[in-house]
């Protein structure tokens, strides 16, 4: 006889626990790589962006808080209609 048998148990759990454990490390090193292309991808996205919205001024129409008072100015007490 070799080995205990509960040295053998032990020793098998030990082996299968590394294993996993270098398989999560696996999936988080490719995960952190697949995170790293997708945070560049979003910060030239936010560059390309920016660029476009500094030269694209807001038509006038685009006054939301104006139009919001506006359209309280129409429904408000007193008013006729």
């Amino acid at each position: 006889m070799d080995q205990h048998p509960q040295y053998q148990m032990w020793k098998d759990r030990l082996e299968i626990e590394q294993a996993v454990e270098r398989a999560l490390l696996e999936r988080r090193a490719a995960r952190e790589l697949a995170r790293a292309d997708w945070y560049a991808a979003w910060a030239s996205y936010k560059d390309r962006h920016d660029q476009m919205l500094a030269h694209v001024p807001l038509p006038r129409w685009w006054n939301i808080p104006g139009w919001v008072r506006w359209l309280m100015k129409l429904h408000a007490p007193g008013r006729p209609g």
